[in-house]
């Protein structure tokens, strides 16, 4: 799998990555959905997408389950705060819960799922906050 570096001397990242907008969240699809995520990865599709909205925090959820075991530093995992999340605290509380839905400690980028209602220097000074805090 071809690699480039994200942004500015950033880490190398699968230019394929493997979305999640459509996994199932129940059903017989979830454990084939499970096994596609993950012999992608092994094929080396490592960059993983996905937003608290998908699934109400499901897709998180089956994603954790399906990179459980696996090198962390491997994967470029990538979530998505909603708007209505755009607050200060809204964005940490979303990135704690999409955190622990996905069972690891950090996301490799985190990013805005679109513009909303609330005053994006607030929103981006939550995003610097998540940053220090690593």
């Amino acid at each position: 799998m071809k690699r480039r570096p994200f942004g500015a001397g950033g880490p190398e990242v699968a230019v394929i990555g493997q979305g999640t907008w459509n996994f199932p969240s129940a059903g017989k699809g979830v454990d084939a959905a499970i096994a596609a995520l993950r012999a992608g990865i092994e094929l080396g599709m490592t960059h993983v997408d996905t937003a608290e909205m998908y699934g109400n925090g499901r897709a998180e959820e089956l994603i954790g389950r399906a990179i459980a075991g696996l090198p962390r530093d491997r994967l470029f995992v990538v979530s998505k705060v909603l708007p209505a999340n755009g607050t200060f605290p809204g964005v940490l509380r979303a990135c704690e819960r999409s955190l622990r839905r996905l069972g690891t400690e950090y996301l490799d980028c985190y990013l805005l799922h679109w513009r909303g209602a609330h005053a994006l220097d607030e929103t981006l000074s939550a995003f610097e906050r998540l940053v220090d805090d690593g």
